[in-house]
């Protein structure tokens, strides 16, 4: 990931690794969680992308 998205999903997972409520931590499971969906759509869109550029 680049740029504040990037540095976003970090600060997440250092402060999930040491977050002792569990309600907090699942908050910040559940935004780690929707970075990476958002990540995974915007590579399948650049693969999609590619290929109809290859074909």
């Amino acid at each position: 990931m680049r740029g504040e998205t990037g540095e976003r999903w970090r600060k997440l997972c250092e402060q999930a690794a040491v977050e002792q409520d569990p309600r907090k931590l699942m908050e910040l499971i559940r935004e780690i969680d929707r970075l990476l969906e958002e990540k995974e759509k915007c590579l399948a869109a650049r693969e999609e992308s590619q290929a109809k550029g290859a074909a």
